[in-house]
């Protein structure tokens, strides 16, 4: 029996050989270890085996000739699969991809390319906090390493990046690279109380101070995940410009934020391109919901 039922409904049963499996991913074996606690269940039949099975037993196969099996009899058994499991698996995983990555963008940026920007908008979205608590509770959270998985390290990829709506604007866009987590702020003119379009002066102290409130409020506010989700700080963080990590590293200094944080690398090449990556999807997906 493989099911059990939960208070939440029906679960599956933890079995040796899931456990090792689990000791795996969770970094608490090596592969090799898990190799062969794998290998020595599949040469032990178990207690509540049949006669036949303990017969069957007695000729073991490695695991060479168990995958030569499979791959033997992989081409009767997907013969049985009456549609294309390969893209459907494929079409689920995009669909599961934008359905993450929609709320945190286009839930309220295609609400915002209707609504008239002002000084209205201003309050809307910084007033929630006066500035000091807005950098007391940014200084306060909490800043592990990894996600309490323990599988992703808890690194932020933070740029501006321009998108064409009906009211054009410059984004603060937040990637995580390794989990492909993707979050953004503004459009900073509307915030700022410009007007669409209006084209940003990566030099202005007023629009640096901008940027550097809305990073603080979406790491306090985690990242668009949610009520109950536990907040943190960047243990990393890079850009996608050398300057732009300069100015805001200083204008942040400036404001008071803790020092441990007052270091921000320039992404390398891979990075760059996962960055460019999330945010072409994301784009398309704004474009097609608005439109």
């Amino acid at each position: 029996q493989r099911f059990r039922q939960g208070a939440n409904g029906i679960k599956l049963r933890i079995t040796e050989v899931s456990s090792v499996f689990r000791q795996y991913f969770e970094k608490k074996s090596t592969l090799e270890v898990c190799l062969l606690k794998l290998d020595k269940l599949m040469r032990d039949p178990g207690s509540r085996a049949s006669r036949k099975e303990k017969e069957a037993w007695k000729r073991p196969i490695t695991n060479l000739q168990f995958l030569a099996i499979l791959e033997a009899n992989l081409p009767r058994i997907t013969r049985r699969l009456r549609f294309d499991y390969i893209t459907l698996t494929k079409q689920c995983a995009k669909l599961l991809k934008d359905i993450r990555i929609k709320p945190a963008w286009c839930t309220g940026l295609c609400n915002r390319a209707t609504t008239p920007c002002g000084k209205g908008r201003n309050r809307e979205v910084l007033g929630t906090y006066r500035p000091q608590d807005l950098i007391s509770n940014f200084n306060t959270l909490p800043r592990p390493a990894r996600t309490p998985s323990g599988q992703v390290p808890i690194h932020w990829n933070i740029s501006i990046r321009h998108v064409a709506l009906n009211s054009p604007g410059d984004l603060v866009f937040f990637v995580q690279p390794d989990s492909f987590y993707v979050h953004s702020k503004g459009p900073i003119q509307t915030v700022e109380g410009q007007a669409p379009g209006h084209t940003l002066n990566p030099k202005s102290l007023v629009t640096l101070q901008t940027i550097a409130r809305l990073i603080m409020k979406a790491f306090v506010e985690g990242m668009g995940a949610g009520s109950g989700i536990v907040t943190s700080a960047p243990w990393t963080w890079a850009t996608n410009k050398p300057n732009f990590a300069r100015r805001i590293i200083n204008v942040m200094t400036d404001m008071g934020v803790r020092q441990d944080l007052m270091s921000m690398a320039v992404a390398d090449a891979e990075e760059l391109g996962i960055c460019d990556e999330q945010c072409k999807d994301l784009s398309d997906i704004v474009t097609r919901s608005v439109g």
